[in-house]
């Protein structure tokens, strides 16, 4: 697994204490996000902790995206805060929520920022192209997700974390299991911890 910046970094220095604790898995379509945010569902054991997946809103068609909020830039910004208020007015009994869904992490930043919620990590779930296009393709059956925005949005996200050394959680070699070991282990109970 190849971790952009130690996790400590994010943790900062484990001063967490507010609620809701937000961890924010987010990546291209094809990483994992998913999959993982749904193990860690099956496998958790606290119900102080909440998951909870973007999509599960819906998403409307790309066309939609834009004439509903001028691009689908503006759109995923929107939405984005709208998952982070929908978190503080919902769910601020919870000591954990965790949230995967496609956005860009000054997104997430600003919701985190606009309604106050200090305890945040953000993770990048990626995976390498070759990775991608087979989980898109073959496992997903949808090839359609195989574009060249979709590589742009992969390098982009990438660039981003690097840059505010955020997580890097590559999922192209690990199992998914490791993967969500290191996740629980690693983050939530170190969170759990703080509590």
């Amino acid at each position: 697994m190849v971790l952009a910046h130690d996790i400590n970094l994010v943790l900062n220095g484990g001063t967490l204490g507010n609620k809701p604790a937000l961890v924010y898995l987010t990546g291209a379509s094809g990483v994992g996000k998913t999959t993982i945010l749904s193990c860690l569902r099956e496998h958790s054991q606290d119900p102080n902790t909440i998951f909870l997946h973007f999509d599960s809103i819906g998403v409307p068609s790309s066309a939609e995206m834009v004439r509903k909020e001028g691009s689908l830039e503006n759109w995923q910004e929107i939405t984005t805060h709208r998952w982070i208020e929908k978190i503080v007015t919902e769910y601020q009994d919870s000591d954990i929520v965790v949230i995967e869904g496609q956005s860009s992490l000054d997104f997430v930043e600003d919701a985190c920022n606009r309604f106050g919620i200090t305890d945040y990590i953000i993770l990048l779930i990626d995976c390498d192209e070759d990775t991608m296009h087979q989980r898109l393709v073959h496992n997903r059956k949808q090839p359609e997700l195989v574009s060249e925005d979709m590589r742009n949005w992969l390098v982009f996200l990438r660039a981003q974390a690097t840059r505010k050394k955020v997580c890097i959680v590559d999922t192209s070699s690990q199992s998914l299991e490791s993967t969500v070991c290191f996740i629980q282990e690693q983050v939530l109970d170190k969170i759990r911890m703080t509590r």
